[in-house]
């Protein structure tokens, strides 16, 4: 990861930091998550001669903590807003979970800085709820014990195929989430609704690529979710299933996904201008 930098946004700031030179690849992680998700995932692009960026969610990370609203309309703008005030755009919005949704409303209300859409694990639209889910959806938004039990929850989201490092990862996001209003944002964004994205696909007319982990626990039949999204977009749209992945697919998998990624990027997004050296 690159030295921390601050983006001002009206209510507060957006930490990110940025690597490499070329055309630009803004990555954004789900909520309940930090930017170091993409770690694995960032020197394989900047080798392959990507400019990238990841940034904290409002309210995550180094960002600000306290925000007015966390809905994917308002992680819409902070990632337009970055790609405009680092000025190498247009970019390819690389959105995991709620930030694959706010990519989605990004790309369809600026289609000209959105030059492709990388989504993984996307949560586009609600899902059928089951007594059990809604059960634990009550019990993680919860302000007295819904740290604590999302904090034992996440974990989960992850599929057989496991990082090396995910003791690591649960602490350092535990850690952050006790700081004062972290939790808060994402009690905020579990219970934001997804009509906007849903309604916002069918507007997409860049490269779309989806990535999903055929063991995410998010979804009843994830390969018909990634292709639920990836028909219902007015472009160019491709599928990438990775077994034995869950919810985050670029971390548990980085090697597959990147090679994935990286000929995307060339052959749909930027037409092999980069060059790996």
């Amino acid at each position: 990861m690159g030295a921390t930098q601050f983006l001002e946004r009206p209510d507060g700031r957006l930490a990110y930091d940025i690597r490499g030179q070329g055309p630009l690849v803004l990555c954004s992680p789900g909520l309940g998550n930090l930017r170091g998700t993409f770690d694995d995932l960032v020197e394989p692009l900047v080798a392959a001669g990507f400019t990238v960026a990841t940034v904290d969610l409002r309210g995550h990370g180094e960002s600000t903590s306290h925000w007015p609203s966390y809905n994917e309309t308002d992680v819409a703008c902070d990632l337009v807003d970055l790609i405009e005030a680092l000025g190498v755009g247009p970019a390819v919005l690389l959105g995991n979970s709620f930030s694959a949704a706010a990519a989605v409303v990004a790309a369809a209300d600026n289609p000209g800085l959105v030059t492709g859409l990388v989504l993984t694990g996307p949560y586009l639209r609600e899902q059928p709820k089951t007594l059990v889910g809604a059960f634990g959806r009550w019990v993680i938004t919860r302000p007295a014990i819904g740290r604590w039990a999302w904090n034992r929850y996440w974990p989960r989201l992850f599929g057989p195929r496991k990082p090396a490092d995910l003791a690591t990862r649960v602490r350092t996001v535990s850690v952050n989430l006790a700081e004062p209003g972290r939790y808060d944002a994402v009690r905020a964004m579990l219970s934001a609704s997804h009509h906007t994205a849903d309604q916002a696909l069918p507007d997409i007319t860049c490269p779309t690529l989806v990535v999903m982990g055929d063991a995410d626990p998010c979804f009843a039949d994830p390969e018909g979710e990634a292709w639920y999204a990836a028909e219902r977009t007015d472009g160019l749209a491709e599928v990438l299933m990775v077994r034995g992945a869950g919810h985050y697919p670029h971390a548990e998998c980085p090697q597959c996904v990147s090679s994935t990624v990286v000929r995307f990027l060339r052959s749909a997004c930027f037409g092999e201008k980069p060059t790996i050296g």
